[in-house]
């Protein structure tokens, strides 16, 4: 029964993940009471194997039926009513905003957090014109330079795994991966291209596998000794992960077309989104003070 619950917890951080850009899966973690047996789990896999190996495995199954689920869903809806799908992401994004932006408070007068700010976003910017160009990323006809970028992809993004705040879909909006990715997992099946599909997601999964465990620690030291610089590093995310959006699905896309009544249901449903994500954030930031008072 335990076990089963885990799975269940597991469904729900996966298919926010990667269905609801800007809510945290490891934010969502610490309300279900998950986040602190995960990354114990995590760091200590080899020192307790066979219990953390349990938790892990079905936390995991979860994540991926989650994740699965949520990426078909978005994809099916993307692929028809493109700008509902656009806006509804925008609205979450920037509904998280205002609780991001307020913990940004105890850092603004230190240099190294303003540093830290602007060379991230240098770095996504200079990502997003010079490494994957113009063009939205493709998973197709990848060459070996390609996966090695996305095992790397793989390690940076399993860094949001043990982040609360720092969001998996947002980290890949930015870096221009969302739409393939998502496209990837909602037809991982397609028995006509499943070869191909199941080394370019492999490749991404080893890649995140092996930056949880060996970041794992190392983040956690550097959020409590750098817990500013850290918040102002997801702020940049955020910051960029709107132009990533606009520029990719639409400016960038030929293909990208909407009605006046997409246009209506865009705008209502990303007001319902920003409203819900500003809502949630504040509650989770009450469930998030609860849980450090009792660490």
């Amino acid at each position: 029964m335990k076990q089963f619950i885990t799975f269940l917890k597991g469904i729900l951080l996966g298919f926010v993940g990667l269905a609801i850009p800007g809510l945290s899966a490891s934010t969502i973690a610490l309300e279900v009471n998950v986040y602190h047996p995960m990354i114990d789990a995590i760091s200590n896999l080899f020192n307790k194997f066979r219990r953390s190996a349990l938790f892990l495995i079905f936390l995991m199954l979860g994540y991926f039926t989650g994740g699965f689920l949520g990426s078909y869903l978005i994809d099916t809806i993307y692929s028809i009513y493109p700008l509902v799908i656009i806006t509804a992401i925008l609205g979450f994004i920037f509904g998280g905003m205002p609780k991001m932006a307020c913990d940004l408070k105890p850092g603004l007068k230190k240099i190294s957090c303003w540093i830290t700010i602007v060379s991230v976003l240098l770095l996504l910017l200079s990502f997003s014109f010079f490494v994957i160009k113009t063009e939205q990323v493709s998973f197709d006809n990848m060459n070996v330079f390609d996966l090695i970028i996305l095992f790397f992809i793989g390690v940076f993004t399993s860094s949001t795994l043990v982040i609360p705040g720092v969001d998996f879909a947002v980290l890949l909006l930015s870096l221009g991966y969302y739409n393939a990715l998502i496209g990837l997992i909602a037809h991982i099946f397609d028995f006509s291209n499943i070869l191909h599909n199941l080394i370019v997601l492999g490749t991404y999964l080893v890649g995140y596998g092996i930056g949880a465990f060996l970041l794992s620690k190392l983040i956690k030291m550097l959020v409590k000794k750098y817990n500013n610089e850290c918040n102002f590093a997801s702020f940049a995310f955020v910051l960029v992960a709107p132009f990533v959006v606009i520029k990719k699905c639409v400016i960038d896309n030929p293909n990208f077309s909407y009605s006046n009544g997409q246009l209506i249901v865009g705008i209502i449903l990303g007001v319902i989104c920003f409203v819900l994500m500003f809502v949630l954030t504040r509650r989770i930031e009450k469930k998030e003070i609860v849980v450090e008072q009792n660490v």
